[in-house]
């Protein structure tokens, strides 16, 4: 434990302990791993090690109470949220698991399929999913990049990467996953409020991870591993990549880039984000714009029958006021009030707010 909390970001799974598979079928027992990091006083030595076992529970709590929450959004007024058409094959996954992915070209292929093979471009997503379609397994925060690079980038809906990550991963727990994409597509209880870079090497420092999954670009410099398309022409030519798979020659080592502009593309999710919520008007909203969801009877004692949860600042629609080009023929809000409200999406906006990643849950452990 004492390394957990410096390490645990690591993609190769150095810093984590590997126990989320013996966990999800009972090999491993949760209350015993919880009373061992009790004794050991772990929430001292590493306070999200002993918080993400209980985070399993939450988890569980979820789905419990809300039995739809693998498909249906628990912020139910997210339900008409506009998502990319990209994803209309809505999951053929017998199809998609018996694809033969070495002999696909993926720049003729949807963003999904190109996400699902690991060919999107962004090495760090790639090596994560193509992990994932070898071992079965993938440390938390790789997932997390995936995912919202799947929701927010692609602006993909989240139940496409639920089926998928349930598909594959051989920790796979219905309740953790999908209190995880619920929260990576904003519609969870406890909305991601950080931005996962899928360029970053935060995550992979020395490029080890994504040169063991991505080949095709391991003889480039540390500097440019992570970020080929940055790279100068000699250097590629020297690493020998050439980037387009599909660039009529035949000549392509690497795809290109699935979506170049990531800050229009989180842009955009963002505001679809503050228009579904200004259509479910002052029921869903209160007057700081924070959500209001129902609660199913029994869940919560001394909460009545509906409850304010944490709403991301960016997100925050005051009594749901209406949409600033009034398309949708005004509502009862100050239009120029919700104008910047838009703009402060569009623009990503907002503080932290007071949300921890509860979603975080007991994957890859």
């Amino acid at each position: 434990l004492a390394s957990y909390e410096s390490k645990r970001h690591l993609a190769d799974g150095s810093g984590v302990a590997r126990v989320s598979p013996f966990l999800r079928f009972g090999q491993l027992s949760a209350r015993y791993c919880h009373a061992t990091l009790v004794a050991a006083d772990a929430k001292h030595v590493s306070k999200t090690f002993a918080r993400r076992i209980v985070w399993r529970d939450l988890a569980y709590w979820q789905l419990h109470h809300f039995p739809r929450l693998p498909e249906v959004p628990l912020r139910a007024h997210y339900a008409g949220m506009r998502w990319s058409n990209d994803a209309a094959e809505h999951d053929d996954l017998a199809a998609a698991t018996a694809m033969d992915v070495t002999t696909t070209a993926p720049e003729d292929h949807t963003p999904l399929r190109r996400w699902r093979e690991g060919l999107t471009g962004y090495p760090l997503v790639d090596a994560g999913m193509r992990e994932l379609r070898s071992s079965g397994w993938m440390q938390q925060s790789v997932r997390m990049v995936c995912a919202a690079f799947l929701t927010e980038y692609l602006n993909i809906h989240w139940v496409h990467g639920a089926l998928w990550f349930h598909e594959n991963l051989v920790d796979a727990d219905l309740a953790i996953n999908s209190m995880m994409w619920q929260n990576a597509g904003k519609s969870g209880i406890d909305q991601w409020n950080f931005t996962m870079s899928p360029s970053s090497s935060h995550q992979d420092p020395t490029g080890a991870y994504v040169r063991q999954w991505v080949p095709e670009v391991a003889r480039l410099p540390n500097k440019y591993v992570h970020a080929p398309w940055s790279a100068p022409p000699a250097t590629l030519a020297t690493a020998g990549v050439v980037l387009g798979m599909n660039n009529g020659a035949g000549l392509g080592t690497y795809p290109l880039r699935v979506i170049v502009d990531l800050a229009s593309a989180k842009a955009e999710n963002a505001a679809a984000i503050v228009d579904a919520k200004v259509a479910a008007g002052r029921q869903r909203n209160d007057a700081n714009g924070y959500d209001i969801i129902d609660l199913p009877p029994g869940s919560a004692e001394g909460c009545g029958t509906t409850i304010r949860i944490f709403t991301v600042e960016k997100y925050r629609t005051p009594h749901g006021v209406a949409s600033a080009n009034g398309r949708d023929g005004g509502g009862d809000g100050d239009a120029s009030t919700d104008g910047a409200t838009r703009k402060k999406a569009r623009h990503g906006g907002g503080g932290r707010g007071g949300g921890r990643g509860g979603g975080r849950g007991g994957g890859g452990l």
